[in-house]
């Protein structure tokens, strides 16, 4: 009975690609192989290669529904986890047609989430500072951390081990360059141009990363894509901070 059912659900979703694919123009091999694939995937098929068959009105008409059933005013909007406020312009498509937040800052008008924080960072490196003036890798916290993109001078004593910093501190040393510290991965560094979106930590802040369909809306908003997932690198103003 299962497999009967299941077979009825691919030949049902098969049957509806196929009618659409021939009432869009597709020629008869690529009605077949969008109606097999369509039974399987049918969102390859839906807000993929049918959006570019939509006429200019049909597609302005279902970008105005769905964004209306997202409950939002954009459809690159996002609704804010923590208050439910919405953030405008949060995302963007990269030059090869992916999802990507979009260029910064990215922050909620009613709270202090930020989209573009350094803990939904790839180069985040959470860690919790330990008695010895290391940073414990891996712990639950992840309010604090590193960045391993850029670097800045530092005393040994925060960086080296004691016996290190002692060994260094002989030979003259009194700073080296080490992981920028990040003292609080909620608020970016303002000289940051480096940012580079984590799905998964994204997700553990409650933020659901853009999916086929909300991939195809933001291709219908018809605005120029972001310009990538990470700029050249910048520089802090202050002359107490050269990074690398």
């Amino acid at each position: 009975m299962l497999g009967l059912a299941v077979l009825s659900l691919l030949a049902h979703r098969a049957g509806r690609v196929w009618v659409d694919a021939g009432q869009r123009g597709f020629a008869f091999a690529q009605q077949l192989g969008w109606a097999l694939l369509g039974g399987v995937i049918p969102s390859r098929y839906w807000w993929g290669v049918r959006i570019e068959r939509l006429s200019s009105d049909e597609a302005d008409d279902l970008l105005a529904r769905e964004t209306e059933a997202l409950g939002l005013s954009r459809a690159d909007s996002l609704r804010c986890p923590l208050c439910g406020a919405e953030v405008p312009h949060a995302w963007a498509l990269a030059p090869d047609g992916r999802p990507t937040v979009a260029p910064g800052p990215v922050e909620c008008p009613r709270c202090d989430f930020r989209l573009d924080a350094c803990r939904h960072c790839t180069h985040f490196l959470p860690g919790k500072a330990t008695g010895s003036g290391q940073l414990g890798w891996g712990g639950g916290d992840v309010t604090c951390g590193r960045c391993e993109r850029y670097r800045e001078a530092q005393p040994i004593e925060q960086v080296c081990v004691p016996e290190m910093a002692r060994r260094l501190k002989a030979r003259g040393w009194d700073q080296v360059r080490a992981l920028l510290s990040i003292v609080d991965s909620f608020v970016p560094f303002d000289f940051c141009t480096a940012f580079a979106p984590e799905r998964e930590r994204l997700k553990a802040s409650r933020v659901r990363w853009p999916d086929a369909r909300r991939t195809a809306l933001l291709r219908m908003l018809g605005e120029p894509p972001a310009l990538g997932t990470e700029a050249p690198e910048g520089t802090p103003s202050g002359d107490e901070r050269w990074l690398l």
